[in-house]
């Protein structure tokens, strides 16, 4: 029997069925999680220029988060300065702020979502998000799932988020939500990428039972296909699977056998899994987001290419 593998798509197109969703049809969105300094220090200045630069070069969809560090402060400084037509935002609720992406603490109460929510729309000085994600749904005891969704319903009733989205998790994670109805769009994290096809077999078809479209977050898994690339072969820490980093050794020798630099195989990989209605790329800097843009830019990988590397699952 043939291992579960991914689908490759011929060219990019639009997300239709996010843009019936009204979360618009582009396939690319910028999580702003690195510039807000969650994964190590940034210049804030910088930040706010990658984030105006990435709005001039046409990005129109930003996903951020309380826990992201300073990113829905920078992105509400940015969105004062912009001109042009209004992005789609995504925020969360659920995980509190921290000292770093080590330092998790949560309020999944009915009073602590909404104001998790209000101080989100504070800072980015805007009426309601296009996207409420539940941030790391594993973390909400499974009898209060009902609670946590009502709670969610009414700030769409309340005019406060426009569509509900699971952020994260999978398998158990997931019971008493996605089959719910309440929620429009999964962010699939660390489950579809090159690193990693579980998500095909295991969580796509029950997403689609639901009716749910797909973010694909993190393709460079976490760095692991990226800036840190030898950092983690070096530490190889407890939360990046063995398997995973095994396979990232072969993607490297992939990348360089056809003359690219491995952050570009597995961007152009990612963006060409037909299954994800969309893809979050990540930056921590602006050379860092015009590196991901190139990558968009040249389009699907060739054929050939997507095929040795679903060979090595």
């Amino acid at each position: 029997m043939n291992a579960p593998r991914p689908t490759r798509r011929n060219e990019w197109g639009a997300s239709t069925r996010l843009a019936k969703l009204g979360l618009g049809e582009s396939r690319l969105a910028l999580g702003l999680a690195g510039l807000g300094g969650t994964w190590g220090p940034v210049d804030e200045g910088e930040s706010l220029a990658t984030i105006l630069q990435a709005l001039e070069k046409g990005v129109g969809v930003f996903d951020t988060a309380p826990a992201y560090g300073t990113s829905e402060k920078l992105f509400g400084q940015a969105l004062a300065q912009w001109r042009g037509p209004r992005p789609v935002i995504s925020t969360k609720v659920g995980r509190l702020p921290g000292r770093d992406s080590h330092d998790e603490s949560y309020d999944f109460s009915v009073a602590g979502i909404r104001r998790s929510l209000e101080r989100s729309l504070e800072l980015l000085g805007v009426p309601r998000v296009d996207l409420l994600f539940l941030h790391e749904p594993q973390r909400v005891p499974p009898l209060e799932r009902p609670r946590v969704v009502a709670a969610l319903q009414q700030l769409q009733v309340d005019g406060l988020a426009g569509q509900l989205g699971i952020g994260g998790g999978w398998g158990a994670d997931w019971d008493g939500l996605v089959e719910h109805g309440a929620f429009a769009v999964m962010m699939l994290f660390r489950r579809i990428d090159p690193c990693i096809f579980n998500g095909v077999t295991e969580d796509l078809p029950r997403l689609h039972r639901a009716n749910m479209a797909t973010y694909g977050a993190s393709p460079l898994h976490m760095g692991l296909l990226g800036a840190r690339h030898e950092q983690f072969l070096r530490e190889r820490p407890e939360w990046v699977w063995g398997p995973q980093i095994e396979r990232a050794i072969q993607l490297k020798m992939i990348a360089e056998m056809h003359g690219l630099a491995l952050s570009a195989l597995a961007h152009r990989f990612t963006f060409s899994i037909a299954e994800l209605d969309r893809v979050v790329i990540g930056a921590s800097n602006l050379r860092e987001l015009e590196s991901a843009l190139a990558d968009f830019a040249a389009g699907p990988l060739p054929e050939d290419v997507f095929g040795e590397v679903c060979g090595l699952a």
